[in-house]
């Protein structure tokens, strides 16, 4: 699948705002995308937050595993953004690691914070040792590119 370049950048910079804590830069990342485009961004995000999540977990995420992730993901965040309660954001992990399109019980405004802020935070702590976030970002693009593209 071929990485829009000129969208992989707005994503690239939701990243850094949520690495960087910088809420507004977060939000600012988007500006400028349509409807369209900013379909597209999620799709990379959750792409990127379902990859990590499965490498994580490489025999399966159980139900609370999810959980227990996604408390440690509101707990590490929430000195700078409210990601509300963890049901939530373990569903949208479970929908990225399943590749459902969907986020059941999600309120559709907190879907794109929930799957930027995860992923952020994922990249962040998941990344090897030795290894920049933005570098994991570019293995884990490396995988999508060797995807077909979606119809």
């Amino acid at each position: 699948m071929e990485i829009d370049p000129r969208i992989e950048e707005h994503v690239r910079e939701a990243y850094r705002g949520i690495i960087g804590r910088d809420g507004d830069r977060m939000v600012a990342a988007f500006h400028g995308l349509g409807a369209d485009d900013a379909a597209k961004a999620v799709a990379y995000g959750v792409f990127v937050l379902g990859y990590i999540v499965n490498d994580v977990f490489r025999n399966g995420a159980t139900d609370a595993d999810l959980r227990q992730l996604a408390g440690k993901i509101i707990e590490s965040e929430s000195d700078w953004i409210n990601l509300r309660g963890a049901d939530d954001v373990a569903g949208v992990l479970r929908s990225a690691a399943t590749g459902e399109v969907t986020f059941p019980g999600v309120p559709p405004a907190d879907v794109i914070g929930h799957v930027f802020v995860a992923g952020g935070y994922l990249l962040g702590v998941y990344r090897r040792a030795d290894q920049e976030w933005w570098d994991y970002l570019d293995e884990i693009w490396a995988v999508l590119l060797t995807l077909p593209p979606q119809q």
